[in-house]
């Protein structure tokens, strides 16, 4: 009898824990399993963000907790969901990031999964300069008449078709150029500028224009420099003269020129020489996700999909149906109105696009290239108007008077100028009126950098490809001509 009391003890312990996790194989019956399964839907592996903010998808979701956790920080817990939920408005960390969920089922089964991603430009175009980032170092390359190049140094108005790296910054995880300024945003926030500085663009306290050498006689230029006073920054971007910053708070600060308000400080006292060569503050915005800088205005998207204009509106640039002098100020920010669901925006010279989250495009200001994508190229429009064909886009991107859709399938829209180039397809007519051509050999973009006549595309792979203008090397191609129009995409190779 003895011998028999192990098994009815196991018996009888066996039926009083219906849930236990003892496969009841043990006793000769069949195992139940029950499968716990999610997927991460968005962001994607690889995914480069340009909006201080977003919201994690999941889909075939099991019941059970799910715990989230960002760059091993954890951000919250849901439970009870099935099939598909979101998690929304998360902020991610400057440059590299880490997503994982842990799902923990209602039988105790634990599924975890993680992406990575990528907030921040890592490419970007100014007038006739370039610059690139590879694992936090700033690759540059073209114009430097003005030392927007960062070497430090300038000899004058010269070919730099070679691509160089910086070596007096690193940790670089942002990059914004425009005409002949560079800006750079480091991974513990801070600011480097470095370039032309007569309207105080630098934002480094005075409006000191260095000399420009000449070829064989180089003159010493302003290497990037810490703009002082910001050590929050998440993003910036500059205009022709002036730039902007967003914290990590959601606030805006400018610098630069400010003739029509573009610094939006609400300066009552501006005049046409008005500039700031030290930070302001810009009034009335809060919870910004975006910043973005043209000509002579600004513009800023905010957590709610609503979008923020302040400056120049000789082109309608405000989008609120009016349409004003050239040297009109506007220094107050104020919301487009009748836009609204909006997820990313990008601006060229004198327009403005806005991608809604149903991924239709709207676009307003100067139309004179067709950048508007309207199917024509007349007078400037002063509210946003939806731009023909595209249905399906995740991101807009603009520089000049030419404008791009990055769609969901990977490839990528241009229209407006094409004269030079500008639109990487060489079958464009010089001005594209609407989308209608993609850029040549890309299949599958990540992100773009446009300037005012050539831009770049960042592969899944991490190669790059430029095309258009090739104004002093600005392609970084030390085989092609100066000053030659590269219509079809071309490889970049990095030192």
């Amino acid at each position: 009898m003895k011998r028999l009391l192990p098994l009815v003890f196991l018996f009888l312990w066996t039926c009083s824990n219906s849930s236990s996790k003892t496969p009841m194989g043990l006793l000769g019956g069949t195992a139940s399993t029950i499968s716990s399964n999610f997927e991460i839907t968005s962001p994607s592996e690889g995914e480069i963000l340009s909006v201080y903010q977003f919201d994690l998808g999941i889909g075939s979701a099991s019941s059970g907790n799910y715990e989230v956790f960002l760059n091993e920080n954890k951000e919250t817990e849901v439970e009870g969901e099935t099939t598909e939920f979101q998690v929304s408005n998360l902020k991610p960390k400057r440059g590299q990031n880490t997503l994982k969920v842990v799902l923990t089922s209602e039988e105790g089964n634990v599924l975890e999964k993680s992406v990575s991603f990528y907030f921040g430009n890592k490419l970007t175009a100014g007038g006739s300069h370039s610059g690139f980032i590879i694992n936090g170092s700033v690759y540059i390359c073209g114009r430097n008449n003005k030392g927007q190049l960062g070497t430090g140094f300038s000899e004058g108005d010269t070919s730099n078709p070679n691509i160089v790296k910086l070596t007096s910054i690193s940790g670089i995880v942002s990059l914004s150029f425009n005409q002949n300024n560079s800006l750079a945003i480091k991974d513990d926030g801070k600011v480097y500028t470095w370039g032309a500085n007569a309207q105080g663009q630098l934002g480094l306290g005075n409006t000191t224009e260095p000399a420009v050498g000449t070829a064989g006689n180089p003159a010493a230029q302003t290497p990037p420099t810490e703009v002082p006073g910001i050590t929050d920054a998440v993003m910036g971007a500059f205009g022709f003269n002036h730039a902007v910053i967003l914290k990590s708070d959601g606030t805006v600060v400018s610098f630069g020129q400010n003739n029509v308000g573009q610094l939006g400080n609400a300066d009552p006292a501006i005049t046409t020489t008005t500039v700031s060569s030290n930070p302001v503050t810009v009034v009335g915005l809060t919870n910004i996700i975006q910043v973005i800088a043209g000509s002579q205005h600004s513009a800023a998207l905010d957590s709610n999909g609503d979008v923020y204009v302040w400056g120049r509106n000789q082109y309608g640039n405000l989008g609120n149906g009016t349409t004003s002098t050239a040297t009109a100020i506007t220094s107050t920010p104020a919301k487009v109105p009748g836009l609204t669901g909006v997820k990313h925006i990008a601006n060229g010279r004198d327009h403005i696009l806005a991608l809604k989250s149903d991924g239709t495009v709207f676009a307003w200001g100067l139309n004179a290239s067709g950048q508007l994508g309207l199917g024509n190229q007349d007078s400037p429009k002063n509210t946003p108007l939806q731009v023909n064909n595209i249905t399906n886009a995740i991101r807009v991107f603009a520089g000049g008077t030419q404008s791009f859709a990055l769609l969901s399938d990977g490839s990528i829209q241009g229209w407006g100028e094409n004269g030079q180039g500008n639109l990487g397809n060489p079958d464009a007519a010089t001005k594209v009126t609407e989308p209608n051509l993609s850029v040549v050999g890309i299949a599958k973009g990540s992100s773009l950098g446009i300037g005012a006549l050539h831009g770049f595309v960042l592969l899944p792979d991490s190669s790059v490809y430029g095309w258009g203008w090739n104004f002093r090397g600005s392609l970084g191609r030390s085989d092609l001509q100066d000053s030659w129009a590269a219509k079809t995409p071309v490889a970049l190779t990095f030192p």
